[in-house]
């Protein structure tokens, strides 16, 4: 084995022997490039990987883009979308970082990577994986063949000295950006008029196409009310015969995810662009909607249900069932309080309509009582005693009340909401931010589910990393902007930045051509699932426009643009003939009646290539996509 490693790698690993050439491509500043070549004759192998020693039990491990809890898990490549493994110790920072050029150029089998800190042992190298379990990568032994002097994997080790603060992953995002990212999406950014098309596809197919099926329109306590249903399938498609087979029960939602009121800001600003009458009639009954939903006591419930036989007449409110066993009667304060940011953003950008501020200071009233000593918010509380639930009693969902109370502050001028918001946000930068303590409702109680390996409020033993979800990293960031606004205290856009690094891990910074989709500018979701192109990016592009307006630094431009665009790649329609041809293999009823259907996401628990799904939620997918570009486009960024 060739060796010829700085000194500077010394204070952090030791390479272990290795049948392998370890070549140098690049060395300077702390940054060296390292190329692995087969060092003996051709054979079969089931996995080569270089394996590295840490050396001083000083270093922390502190991201990995995936977590491996079973000693035979491990960090496939189908998670590298901005890759690193990140390491701490003192005022210094270390990263593995894979070359996702030659991976995509060169690729002969699956990349793998690890760091294992009950062993002290981090890797890098070949070895095929099978996904398990929703979803984590097991390796699986499967020939690898190795020729002579072949060249099998590269990748950079990387040292940032004087770092400031725990967990600023800035430098390693802005050395991803600089060595990949940028020259993939610094192009195309000038504007994203080219994508009106979609949101167009996106209304006819919910107001005309599949108007009998999407739209619902009815009376509630003597008002006109109205929204796009929950979620619609495929066999969905009117004419078919299926219109009322549905894959949940029929409701209404205003939900964090599902949010009937942020589509209809979208398509209400749309409408107003469009001279479109009937856009602003529909917007008009979906804020009644959301105002419908009664309140006891300030709080108020996600959901409206349709009657036993589908109908609207007699439904039910109800809470959203994306939550602990056992929490029918709690209400979720994440639910409420994104509700009323969409009432306030209605109030301060479409019609300073009374009754969206006077149902907002309602909620928040009771959201001040809630609070706890400490400056955190529970998630889920009783409607009927008040008492919290110890799930998530004390999280990173308290950004999302910091961010509504900032906004209230910042129209009412009432001290008491910014005096709340501050200390919320003291505990997410005390105990939250340092630790990477990003546990939301999504983390557990979505499809991928606590496990022996993976329970609230407990470290990855294999990793000593908590589970972490991005959304609840959104929030953070967007509150912390917020903050800013308000302030003008620099710490909040400084540590908002910081926050924003790490969500950055999450985007796609490149195309792997073995997903055989466009990824590029989209994100993924969480460290223990692997959805790409998740529609919470149209969410995200927002953020890092924002973020742009108040630095100006154009990477946040460029990255804000590209998850607008990755939020209509998995739309059916003829822009995207790709698309457009797996929808119709799998879905051979499909036609232009359907363009406008969108998956929520790719690539989700799948182990072949792309799969097409088989459902739209109007509210998640192409009805918020469409939401964000109004934004954008017609609100103007």
């Amino acid at each position: 084995m060739k060796r010829d490693i700085p000194d500077w790698l010394e204070n952090w690993i030791s390479i272990q022997d290795t049948p392998c050439d370890v070549v140098l491509t690049e060395e300077r500043a702390g940054i060296t490039g390292v190329e692995v070549k087969w060092g003996e004759s051709s054979k079969d192998v089931s996995q080569m990987q270089l394996t590295m020693e840490l050396t001083d039990p000083d270093i922390q491990c502190v991201w990995k883009p995936h977590l491996s809890p079973e000693e035979d898990m491990v960090v496939g490549d189908f998670v590298f979308r901005s890759p690193a493994i990140i390491f701490e110790k003192a005022d210094s920072m270390f990263a593995l970082i894979p070359d996702i050029d030659f991976l995509n150029e060169q690729r002969t089998a699956p990349h793998v990577m690890d760091y294992v800190d009950t062993e002290r042992k981090l890797f890098y190298g070949l070895g095929h994986y099978e996904k398990t379990k929703h979803v984590y990568h097991r390796s699986v032994h499967k020939s690898i063949f190795l020729e002579s002097g072949q060249t099998l994997f590269r990748f950079y080790l990387a040292e940032w000295k004087q770092t400031e603060g725990k967990r600023d992953f800035t430098p390693v995002v802005t050395f991803l950006w600089e060595r990949f990212g940028k020259r993939k999406m610094a192009g195309n950014t000038s504007s994203l008029k080219d994508l009106e098309i979609y949101a167009k596809h996106a209304y006819d197919w919910a107001f005309n196409r599949w108007e009998n099926v999407v739209w619902q329109e009815f009376e509630h306590n003597q008002k006109a009310v109205g929204g796009c249903v929950f979620i619609v399938r495929a066999a969905q498609s009117p004419g078919r015969g299926e219109e009322n087979n549905w894959r949940e029960r029929k409701s209404l939602w205003n939900q964090a995810w599902f949010s009937s009121l942020r589509s209809a800001y979208g398509y209400r600003l749309w409408g107003d662009k469009w001279n479109n009458p009937d856009m602003i009639r529909r917007a008009e009954l979906a804020k009644n909607f959301a105002l419908a939903a009664p309140q006891t006591n300030g709080l108020f419930p996600s959901v409206y249900w349709a009657n036993a036989e589908q109908g609207w007449e007699n439904g039910n409110w109800g809470h959203s069932d994306r939550r602990p066993e056992h929490h029918e009667e709690y209400g979720h304060l994440l639910d409420m309080s994104w509700t009323c940011l969409w009432m306030l953003k209605w109030y301060r950008d479409i019609e300073q309509n009374d009754d969206l501020l006077a149902y907002s200071k309602k909620y928040a009233e009771r959201l001040l009582k809630l609070q706890h000593a400490n400056g955190s918010f529970p998630a889920w509380v009783h409607e009927v005693t008040g008492k919290p639930s110890p799930y998530l009693f004390d999280s990173p969902e308290t950004s999302m009340h910091v961010w509504l109370l900032s906004r209230l502050y910042s129209i009412t001028e009432d001290d008491r909401f910014l005096e709340a918001a501050e200390r919320g946000m003291e505990f997410v930068m005390k105990h939250i931010i340092p630790h990477g303590r990003w546990e939301d409702f999504e983390l557990y109680w979505s499809c991928s589910r606590s496990w022996d390996g993976k329970k609230y409020g407990e470290k990855d033993k294999r990793s000593g990393l908590y589970n972490q979800c991005n959304f609840s990293i959104y929030w953070t960031a967007e509150a912390l902007k917020e903050l800013y606004a308000v302030t003008k205290e620099e710490e909040y856009l400084l540590e908002g930045e910081k926050v924003l690094a790490e969500l950055s891990l999450y985007q796609a910074i490149w195309e792997p051509h073995y997903l055989g989709v466009p990824t590029l500018g989209g994100f993924g979701v969480m460290t223990s699932d692997d959805e790409w192109n998740d529609a919470r990016h149209s969410l995200f592009a927002l953020t890092y426009l924002d973020y742009f307006n108040l630095t100006g630094k154009e990477e946040y431009h460029c990255r804000g643009i590209w998850a607008m665009r990755a939020s209509f790649y998995l739309m059916y329609c003829p822009e995207n003939p790709l698309i457009k041809e797996r929808y119709e293999k799998t879905f051979p009823h499909f036609g232009e009646r359907d363009y406008g259907f969108e998956m929520e996401n790719s690539h989700h628990g799948e182990n072949d290539e792309f799969h097409t799904g088989e459902f739209t939620i109007f509210d998640w997918g192409n009805g918020s996509a469409a939401s964000s570009l109004g934004e954008i486009l017609v609100k103007g960024y």
